[in-house]
């Protein structure tokens, strides 16, 4: 297994993304496995319940609280419950979640600025719905990097056999 950033005991904050989309049920798989390290999904939980019920996955969820230790045993899974503004059915886009989809990044990279998170992951979000919600938006890594302040802004994408390539160094 891989050496994640929570060594110092901090939970990864994982966002479930577009509501409408495989996002919770990305974050419902993530939590079928017993984990060596913390992690907390930032979620409306009656979604990610409904969803679990629609996929059968079996999945005990609790509330996140930072003074608690959040869950790492498979099929469960602490959440920080950020509501949707209107039920969210799977496959259909819904302009007023948008809104509620950006908390969801905002709350996380907040949390890792603070030392409350030890780092974040985003499931998907669909841009169109939130650039027809009217918030400018191209993209997690450019709304981050504003969010951040930084100039510049690098993604990393790493899958399969592309780890075990060796050390590679980057400048930015």
């Amino acid at each position: 297994m891989p050496t994640l950033p929570s060594s110092s005991g901090r939970p990864i904050a994982l966002t479930c993304g577009e509501s409408a989309g495989i996002g919770p049920d990305l974050c419902l798989v993530a939590a079928q496995r017993a984990r060596d390290y913390p992690l907390v999904c930032l979620a409306d939980r009656s979604l990610l319940q409904e969803r679990a019920r629609q996929l059968r996955l079996p999945c005990q969820f609790s509330d996140y609280r930072e003074e608690l230790a959040p869950a790492r045993a498979a099929g469960a899974l602490s959440v920080l419950h950020l509501p949707l503004a209107s039920r969210a059915v799977c496959g259909q886009l819904d302009r007023r979640n948008a809104h509620a989809t950006v908390q969801l990044i905002d709350r996380a990279v907040d949390g890792c600025r603070s030392g409350e998170f030890a780092a974040m992951v985003t499931a998907p979000v669909q841009k169109s719905v939130i650039n027809d919600a009217g918030i400018a938006f191209s993209g997690h890594t450019e709304y981050i990097a504003a969010r951040c302040h930084v100039p510049q802004a690098v993604m990393l994408l790493i899958a399969g056999r592309l780890r075990g390539l060796g050390r590679a160094s980057f400048s930015v």
